[in-house]
């Protein structure tokens, strides 16, 4: 059974700790030299599918032992501080290994550097939702460090069928301040307001035509991007075969990356409502199968034909889309 895991960092120290593995990522170096060279084909299993190396862990002492001991892989690891989730991550690997948490969290005089019982994380995701939202799963989150208990888990799987989908349902969508906002919620506000009577006023039709154009152009993504992804892909959308160019837009996978968005490893061709289901979060890709998962409300829909499609990607492999940020994308909509 997936276990969840509940880390209270509320402590000045925890918080200059939080900085050093949680908010930014540990210096590979750092992790490295600290394990034996056996151990190394792990961690970089671990980098790569953490993006990096994040990690928390605790001093070996009651009741954290026990607690630790029964993490497994795959396991779930909520952070709060000053009354809210504040991260979101999963178990890649444990260790007791005090020379690494040294190495993570140098020496400090009280016991917030001695935190040998370490584990690896997931890339963290980000969260603001306050305890009490989520009372009616977890009452009580006294102590250090709580594990959900056995009969909540199951009350979970049996209300929401996964963890995973607890998570999008009741932490990631529902959450403002964290990693996915409810788009849908978002764009019923601006429809609301966009669709008050205004006055008809013909000498405006010039102007509504040049928003118009400027508005698909900026929906078709960035012109060079656009044309890059319509070579690479022969001009066919990736998940539905629409061969209409028109219809074809540049997607982003992982929006505002830097100087290395504009890529087409970050990009996929597909037809404009594609591209707005992909960019709500409705679907994702398992890089696993290089094929499409779509979220539960699409089930009774049109598009549950969707379901299980393998995703066409461009022959060339600097072309294709880097399964890195696929999953990072799923990760985020809760998919």
């Amino acid at each position: 059974m997936t276990r969840i895991f509940i880390a209270p960092a509320d402590t000045a120290p925890d918080k200059v700790c939080l900085e050093k593995s949680i908010i930014n990522p540990v210096e590979r170096q750092a992790v490295i030299k600290s394990f034996s060279d056996a151990t190394y084909p792990e961690l970089i299993d671990i980098e790569r599918r953490g993006r990096g190396f994040f990690a928390w862990g605790f001093p070996s002492e009651s009741p954290f032992v026990e607690l630790w001991f029964h993490m497994g892989i795959g396991d779930f690891v909520l952070m709060t501080f000053d009354g809210a989730f504040r991260y979101y991550a999963k178990v890649l690997g444990r260790y007791d290994n005090s020379r690494a948490a040294m190495a993570i969290w140098g020496d400090q005089d009280d016991d917030s550097g001695h935190r040998e019982l370490l584990f690896f994380l997931s890339e963290p995701i980000s969260l603001a939702l306050p305890t009490t939202e989520l009372q009616d799963y977890f009452p009580s989150l006294n102590g250090p460090f709580n594990q959900i208990s056995d009969d909540v888990m199951e009350r979970i799987e049996a209300d929401f069928g996964s963890v995973e989908r607890f998570f999008r349902h009741r932490l990631l969508n529902m959450n403002v301040g964290g990693p996915v906002l409810d788009m849908s919620g978002i764009i019923k506000l601006s429809e609301r307001e966009q669709s008050k009577p205004h006055a008809f006023e013909p000498k405006s039709t010039k102007d509504g035509r040049e928003r118009i154009v400027e508005t698909i152009t900026m929906r078709r993504g960035q012109p060079q991007m656009r044309q890059s992804l319509l070579a690479a892909y022969d001009y066919t959308c990736a998940i539905t075969g629409c061969n209409a160019p028109d219809a074809l837009e540049a997607t982003y996978i992982i929006p505002f990356r830097g100087k290395y968005t504009h890529h087409s490893s970050n990009g996929l061709l597909l037809r404009a409502d594609v591209h707005t289901l992909f960019d709500l979060g409705k679907i994702a890709v398992d890089t696993r199968t290089m094929t499409l998962v779509i979220s539960d409300e699409l089930l009774n829909t049109s598009y549950r034909i969707l379901a299980g499609r393998p995703l066409k990607y461009p022959h060339e492999n600097a072309q294709r889309p880097c399964t890195e940020a696929l999953d990072l994308h799923r990760r985020l909509v809760g998919l």
